[in-house]
């Protein structure tokens, strides 16, 4: 079963009845996800069921789950968490949401208070926003401004006497929450019973404080799919727990498709085919210092922009031509990671073609052998210039 299935069979028992567990946990971090901005005042306290009904006053659920988005199902999980007994009646409170361009900011944060001096703080992962994705390759190489947000998030939000947390998130928002706990003050780090990285990377070295990770290490609950991409960038050698999901590939990191049993996961194992991706991202990221990573980022965006790139949906609109043409400022660094890509790319086709029928084999194969001959063919053209 997933999450719609657990909310019809534990939804009728309250948390004094049947206390938190770790499935609760992917629920909370997966309802953050919706844009409560218009919903929620500044230093309001309500009531989940209050959140969703406000926010299904101006949407409805067809058309949200038409969007095409990865989280589309993150309003109508919050709705249906609403009409439960055992999550109507949760306080939601501190909520915040900041999306800015200009200084490549996608921050969202809400505290839910599901029992007296109980509370699960979510971190919002990865919107659809490219604001939000730019934000995520930046962790490659610096800490990002969300992640400085969750920090103060935490130690403002976490400081009610007699209280004790839960923190988590799914996605980037696992990340948050992981360093916002390495970063708390110690008093707010004694306060916290579990950390939850629901499939969210790892800290780079550049946002890693080993002593106060070195505190928190043995409270992080670590949860990736059995083909996991995300949940590995950047390992800190968690105890990872694996689980199932019924979707294929990288789709397994949608949070909807992982497989509950009971008040847990179904576990599984992980695919030596994530070993193999893990170990080429790797390479293409050490493939480069810095500086390189930096130029990377800052180039790929630039060419989103001027495509009038805005969210992960535009992409299927603009098509081969942009995926092509970010291809190109991806591998332009230098030789080396042109060739890491390359490398990584044919994995990556070889995996999809395995897993596919006839048809679709073939289509992979022409698509993948496409883009690396005109990787290599643009090479041999700089080269001769």
């Amino acid at each position: 079963m997933n999450m719609y299935d657990y909310l019809k069979w534990r939804g009728d028992l309250s948390f004094a009845q049947d206390g938190f567990n770790i499935v609760d946990n992917l629920l909370f971090s997966y309802a953050c996800y919706t844009d409560l901005s218009e919903v929620i005042k500044e230093d309001e306290t309500i009531t989940l069921k209050e959140a969703a009904e406000r926010y299904f006053e101006t949407h409805k659920e067809e058309e949200v789950l038409k969007s095409g988005s990865f989280i589309a199902h993150a309003p109508v999980i919050l709705r249906r968490m609403g009409e439960s007994n055992r999550f109507g009646d949760v306080k939601m409170s501190g909520y915040i949401r900041n999306v800015d361009k200009s200084s490549t900011e996608q921050f969202s944060a809400v505290c839910f208070e599901y029992e007296p001096r109980k509370a699960y703080i979510a971190f919002c992962g990865t919107d659809d926003t490219i604001i939000g994705w730019k934000e995520d390759f930046q962790m490659s190489y610096k800490v990002i401004n969300a992640q400085k947000k969750a920090a103060k998030y935490l130690n403002s939000v976490a400081k009610k006497p007699f209280f004790t947390y839960n923190v988590g998130g799914h996605s980037k928002g696992g990340t948050l929450a992981v360093y916002a706990a390495m970063k708390a003050n110690k008093n707010i780090r004694k306060k916290l019973i579990n950390v939850y990285s629901n499939d969210g990377p790892g800290l780079s070295g550049m946002s890693m404080d080993q002593e106060a990770y070195d505190s928190i290490k043995s409270r992080i609950i670590k949860i990736i799919p059995e083909f996991c991409i995300v949940g590995l960038l950047f390992d800190n050698e968690e105890d990872n727990l694996v689980i199932k999901s019924d979707k294929a590939l990288m789709m397994q990191h949608d949070a909807v498709s992982w497989q509950i049993l009971g008040t847990h996961f179904e576990e599984g194992k992980l695919a030596k085919e994530s070993l193999l991706i893990h170990q080429g991202l790797f390479e293409f990221l050490n493939s480069m210092d810095i500086s390189q990573r930096e130029k990377l980022v800052t180039k790929m965006f630039e060419t989103f922009d001027k495509a009038g790139i805005e969210n992960t949906t535009d992409f299927t609109q603009k098509g081969f031509p942009l995926v092509i043409k970010f291809l190109k400022e991806v591998v332009s660094v230098d030789e080396s990671a042109r060739q890491s890509f390359i490398d990584l790319l044919s994995v990556f086709g070889k995996l999809a073609s395995e897993k596919a029928g006839n048809t679709i084999r073939q289509k992979v194969k022409e698509t993948t052998d496409q883009i690396s001959e005109l990787l290599n063919r643009d090479n041999k053209k700089d080269k001769s210039q």
